[in-house]
């Protein structure tokens, strides 16, 4: 989802700085430009022309606002920090991805986790306002009690961020995403059939400008193309026949559901 976030930035215009902490760069450039050309290019390169390559890469990595971070795992926070406002100041990026913080503070010898990530997400919070710049920080989550665990469509809730709740305090926005990676019922869109194990529910845990939160929107993944598409109404709500399946192809009313 980040990089559907990345790719639609830079569209707009706007730089983009991107610290992949648990994939080298040539795994996110592939991603980017996959998403380009609506081509999971990181599984088949030969899915493309050599035009359509030049092209995709010439959108994304090309337009010299995408700056990708070059490491070797985790990563002392300090040097982190470093790098965020490099690429903010020194850059010019207005948007930062760090992907993911529990990894950042694994790598390091004190094993408090709780005061690594207090103190991690308050230095982060003041880069943020210091370099007037929107951080998307990813956070994972701890297992939820009970028998069905978050790979089996769990609700997510601000309590289960893992290690701190500095990082709900601290935040604007949080949002959780939920995928059932079980479910094999079927829905229609446009015209193809996917399972529902496809489909990821946004929920907006906090909400510091308005205060609303509560689900906000499904995003329903096409392997074929490797791209996320937005639904218009919970999948799992509508259902026709044995297999519990979804038909969004409902051509009464053009619903505009388009790529992320």
């Amino acid at each position: 989802m980040v990089r559907e976030i990345a790719y639609h930035l830079l569209s707009m215009g706007e730089t983009v700085g991107m610290m992949m902490l648990e994939e080298n760069t040539k795994r996110t450039a592939l991603g980017l430009m996959g998403l380009a050309a609506n081509k999971p290019l990181h599984i088949d390169r030969s899915a493309v022309s050599e035009e359509e390559f030049k092209s995709a890469f010439d959108n994304t990595l090309g337009t010299g606002r995408l700056f990708l971070y070059d490491h070797f795992g985790s990563t002392e926070i300090e040097n982190l920090l470093n790098k965020v406002r490099y690429l903010a100041k020194g850059c010019g990026c207005r948007f930062i991805v760090i992907d993911h913080l529990s990894i950042v503070i694994s790598g390091q010898e004190d094993g408090d986790e709780r005061r690594m990530i207090d103190n991690a997400m308050t230095a982060l919070k003041a880069l943020a306002m210091e370099c007037n710049v929107c951080i998307f920080l990813i956070s994972h989550l701890k297992r939820p009690s009970g028998d069905k665990g978050h790979e089996q469509g769990a609700e997510t809730a601000l309590a289960q961020l893992r290690g701190s709740h500095a990082i709900a305090q601290l935040s604007d926005f949080v949002i959780g995403l939920e995928r059932n990676q079980q479910n094999v019922n079927t829905i229609t869109h446009n015209g193809k059939t996917y399972t529902i194990n496809n489909v990821t529910t946004l929920r907006i845990l906090k909400n510091r400008f308005t205060g609303e939160t509560g689900p906000a929107g499904w995003l329903l993944y096409d392997k074929s193309t490797g791209r996320l598409y937005e639904l218009m109404e919970d999948p799992t709500e509508k259902k026709d026949g044995p297999t519990g399946g979804s038909d969004f192809d409902n051509d009464d009313d053009d619903d505009g559901d388009v790529p992320f």
